[in-house]
Parts: structure tokens; C-alpha cells; sequence
């Protein structure tokens, strides 16, 4: 699949992110109306979790949530990674950076190569229902609600 990546990076002023994204246009973020989730098998780490979409690519990723497909089966719906622009989801490690926050209607995702890092090769927005929606069907898939009887 192939990757991708804003013609521009998105340069913050600061990695101060609770600050740094007031500042920013959102509406220069593209849309990805076809947003979707997949896990897919490392070698050796178990499952990881992809943003994807059919006509962009891969999107934007957890490289380091290794055995995801573990964690799953005990996902609710306050799991689901969704912050506010004052307080935005915000992970990182050695060379990766994800901050994810709703804001009117829409999810946005910025992905770095460094934590902590002001600048972003990867951002985009997807309207809220559609992230909740592959969200809620990902849980779904491995933590079914059963019906009580």
C-alpha cells in the first residue's frame, strides 16, 4: 500500500501542542472521507494499527502498540484515541510522534518523525462520525457486545 505524506510539512510554533494547535488554519487540513482502521501482523510484535484510506494510502500508524489485537478484546469506546484541541491524544516514542484531537466536526491526525517534534510530514482530517464509526466496527470485531438473554 502506499504511503502518504502532505506536499508540506505543518510546522508548529512549538511542541506545546495544547498551545501550538489553536494557532493553527484547520481548515487546510485535507478530508479523508474514506478513512478506515486496520490491523495488520508484524514479525514479532504482534498486530499493529493502521489509518488507511483505499484512495490516500496508508495514513498514519501505531508503530509501538505491539499486540494490539490483545488489547481489543478489552477495548470500550473511552479507549478510542480522541483528544480536544485543549487536550489533544499526544503519544510518542524514539522515532514517532501521533496527536489526535476533535474539533467541529472532524478528527485531526498529525503524525512526526521524533517526539515532542513541531514539525509533521503527515495531517489530514476525518469528519468524526466516520472515525467513530471504523472505531466502533475495530472493537466490534474483537470485543463484541453480546446481547443479554
Amino acid at each position: 500500500m502506499k504511503v502518504f505524506n502532505n506536499l508540506d510539512p505543518l510546522e508548529l510554533a512549538t511542541s506545546d501542542y495544547t498551545d501550538a494547535l489553536s494557532a493553527l488554519d484547520l481548515d487546510s487540513f485535507p478530508i479523508v472521507p474514506d478513512f478506515a482502521i486496520e490491523l495488520r501482523e508484524s514479525e514479532e510484535t504482534g498486530q499493529h494499527i493502521y489509518y488507511v484510506s483505499p484512495s490516500r494510502g496508508e495514513l498514519a500508524g501505531f508503530p509501538y502498540w505491539d499486540n494490539a489485537e490483545r488489547d481489543m478484546r478489552h477495548f470500550v469506546a473511552e479507549d478510542v484515541p480522541l483528544g480536544s484541541i485543549a487536550e489533544p491524544v499526544d503519544d510518542a516514542d524514539a522515532d514517532w510522534q501521533i496527536v489526535i484531537f476533535e474539533h467541529r466536526g472532524f478528527v485531526y491526525v498529525l503524525e512526526g518523525a521524533a517526539p515532542k517534534t513541531h514539525r509533521f510530514d503527515v495531517w489530514f482530517r476525518v469528519p468524526t462520525d466516520r472515525y467513530i464509526a471504523e472505531w466502533a466496527r475495530v472493537i466490534n470485531e474483537f470485543n463484541p457486545i453480546e446481547p443479554v438473554t
